[in-house]
């Protein structure tokens, strides 16, 4: 899934970081079966940014330098057998977009990587 495939998050479910700054972070979420009844819990430096679920995206506007970006999924039952969190270091420069994807394996295991799609 491409991020312009993404459907943009509802705001109820971004909860910072949306207010101008220099540099955009995009993080979507893959579709598919596999851990798609768990939100996807968004974090940027260890805080909880956004909620997603499978196909949505949020936008985050970050100020230049350097940050960590993690998901982990969240729910009853089979969600919360889940590893902890994945973490990703990334390093943004003025004027700059940089896109993350949440996946999750066919073990059921979450992580995050950058992406050029």
């Amino acid at each position: 899934m491409s991020v312009a495939d993404a459907k943009p998050a509802p705001q109820a479910r971004v909860f910072k970081y949306q207010t101008s700054a220099p540099t955009t972070l995009v993080v979507m979420r893959d579709k598919g079966m596999i851990g798609a009844g768990c939100d996807a819990s968004i974090f940027i430096n260890g805080e909880t940014v956004a909620k997603l679920e499978t196909g949505e995206k949020a936008t985050f506007h970050l100020d230049a330098g350097q940050w960590i970006v993690g998901a982990s999924l969240e729910g009853a039952g089979l969600c919360a057998l889940n590893p902890a969190r994945q973490e990703r270091e990334t390093i943004t420069k003025a004027g700059e977009t940089k896109v993350f994807r949440v996946f999750t394996s066919n073990a059921g295991d979450i992580d995050i990587l950058p992406t050029t799609l």
